[in-house]
């Protein structure tokens, strides 16, 4: 195990050396620790999401914790899907590692996923026993960016469940929506309405519970309108997982 330690440091180091990078949060050298891209001190200062939270998108909550309680924001809406999770809410710390990862490529941010889980618990057991299916990007976007980030997130965390879950990338983004960034709810919702799509000949079992996998959840659009499809295919139990919040 010591060895294993070592080479993984050194090959840390090789990369860091070749592919010169910084830690998203205080852009100092990253693996400054010889294990962990972004610094050990500075993900303790991301708002991870701990105890009460909303069941629909996991926002934290004040109160007590019980099942079935929602914030204000969901109360008001009618998601296809039945429950969420996030790891952490957005703010100064956290969505420089958004920023990294879905608009610099960065996917060495996800590599500390062990590390994130550690922070939010009872994250990692909300996933498993589920199929992982991460929100896709249109062909055009795909090739145009060459990654797309939920997709890996969703392989960070299949490395840790194992063979607890399984991953599926049977949806398909039929229109090449613009970006939602500076639209508010109700331009959002219309902005994804009918953009998704299930890709024929991938056999999925509909009795099976999915997990729509994305970066952040803002106002739950582009996640509902994945899950509407998923519902009109004949999935009955769906629940949505992201990073972020906010």
């Amino acid at each position: 195990m010591l060895n294993k330690q070592l080479l993984k440091r050194h090959w840390n180091w090789l990369i860091d050396l070749v592919f010169p990078g910084f830690c998203p949060v205080c852009e100092q050298s990253p693996f400054l620790d010889g294990s962990h891209y972004t610094c050990l001190g500075c993900l303790d200062k991301i708002a991870w999401i701990t105890g009460t939270r909303c069941k629909l998108c996991g926002m934290s909550m004040a109160g007590m914790d019980f099942q079935g309680l929602y914030c204000a924001g969901c109360r008001e809406e009618n998601f296809s899907f039945d429950e969420g999770r996030c790891m952490f809410a957005l703010d100064e710390n956290s969505r420089k590692l958004i920023h990294e990862l879905k608009y610099h490529g960065a996917r060495d941010v996800i590599r500390d996923f062990s590390a994130w889980i550690e922070r939010a618990p009872g994250f990692l057991s909300f996933l498993e026993d589920s199929v992982l299916i991460p929100v896709p990007l249109h062909s055009r976007r795909l090739k145009s960016r060459g990654y797309n980030q939920s997709l890996w997130i969703a392989e960070a965390m299949m490395k840790e469940l194992g063979a607890k879950s399984e991953l599926s990338t049977c949806l398909k983004r039929t229109k090449n929506t613009p970006t939602q960034t500076k639209l508010d709810r109700d331009q959002r919702k219309g902005n994804v309405k009918g953009a998704f799509a299930l890709q024929a000949g991938i056999p999925l079992n509909r009795k099976k519970r999915i997990v729509l996998v994305d970066d952040v959840f803002t106002t739950g659009a582009t996640l509902d309108a994945c899950a509407h499809e998923l519902r009109e295919q004949g999935f009955r139990r769906i629940a949505v997982a992201t990073l972020g919040h906010g």
